[in-house]
């Protein structure tokens, strides 16, 4: 019994150091009573180790490697950098939201209902707060978990409410007696689009708030978007082709990751024309990246964004038959391209 405790050790404080053995060798920090001292000593001296989370007594099940969990805490520091003076808690709050979801984002080959393969590796980082945050790609439980963090380690009051059944959770702030619900894996798409979220209680739309932590400059792109697509004629051919025009010089494409670009632009045809019959398909390069983008199809027309380009590029639909037969791209589950599937 005294073998199995010190193979795994939880730490909250400095004094738990001692129930450290040479036969440690996995640590589980509590980051609800965060220490300091503790993360400095492991972040020098904890090579040997691999790391989880403690949060609200619930410990965490994934450990990851010294180089991700100090990778993390490095992307952590560069936030913690990157923030404007004199932020009241309810900014600092705010700022932390929008930071994260500008490095992070929802990955489609972590999900059963695409992929019939999962990259075990992968699923395993993600489900780590440090892993997760290592490579840039969340959960809904993972993202929770790092704003939890974050918010902790600045002293605001936060805590994290989970659904282990449905796998889906959130934060709850109290700011100034103020209870806030915050939801950050499902604003991901509106923050990396520049537009106003929908899921940080009351402040969705706080023009002046945003511009004060320094998230958009003037408007947000809600209002330029809609400036530019009213006036589309959406009685002639073509006007797919217009949205994909207008939008994309008015969205940082190149910076949404493509399953958050199924949501802005799954967003854009339900409001501009949602009698159109407009599909988003998921697809991926049939290689070790496993890359995965978008084909936007509407009759006969195929588009997809071109990230090295950074444009909408027109695709033929021969080609697509094509590199899906000789096996260069693939189809996630449950994908059905309008004239195309084999």
């Amino acid at each position: 019994m005294k073998n199995n405790k010190s193979l795994i050790v939880h730490i909250t404080s400095m004094a738990d150091l001692d129930k450290i053995t040479s036969k440690t060798k996995y640590i589980s920090l509590d980051l609800t009573h965060f220490n300091s001292d503790v993360l400095s000593y492991f972040i020098n001296n904890g090579q040997n180790y691999f790391y989880s989370e403690i949060i609200d007594d619930h410990a965490g099940y994934i450990y990851v490697s010294y180089e991700e969990f100090v990778k993390a805490e490095t992307v952590i520091d560069m936030i913690y950098a990157n923030m404007p003076d004199n932020l009241t808690k309810l900014e600092t709050a705010r700022y932390l939201y929008i930071s994260i979801a500008k490095l992070v984002s929802s990955d489609i080959n972590i999900s059963p209902e695409k992929t019939e393969y999962l990259d075990l590796t992968l699923l395993s980082n993600i489900g780590s707060l440090w892993g997760s945050l290592s490579i840039g790609r969340v959960n809904d439980i993972s993202a929770a978990k790092i704003y939890y963090y974050l918010c902790k380690r600045l002293d605001l009051d936060v805590s994290l409410v989970v659904d282990y059944n449905t796998k889906e959770a959130l934060n709850k702030l109290n700011i100034n007696n103020q209870i806030l619900l915050v939801d950050l894996y499902k604003d991901l798409p509106y923050i990396q689009s520049l537009m106003q979220t929908k899921n940080f209680a009351t402040y969705n739309d706080d023009i002046e708030l945003d511009h004060r932590i320094k998230y958009i400059k003037n408007k947000y792109n809600d209002y330029y978007l809609d400036k530019s697509l009213k006036n589309i004629d959406y009685t002639k051919e073509g006007c797919v082709k217009d949205i994909l025009s207008k939008t994309e010089s008015i969205l940082p494409l190149d910076i949404i990751k493509p399953a958050e670009l199924a949501v802005i632009y799954q967003s854009i045809f339900d409001k501009y024309c949602p009698n159109y019959d407009i599909k988003i398909n998921n697809l991926y390069l049939n290689d070790k990246t496993k890359l995965h983008f978008l084909i936007i199809s509407y009759q006969n027309n195929h588009y997809s964004y071109n990230y090295r380009e950074k444009t909408f590029v027109k695709v033929n639909e021969i080609d697509i038959l094509n590199n899906l037969k000789e096996g260069k791209i693939g189809l996630y589950q449950n994908e059905l391209i309008p004239n195309i599937n084999f």
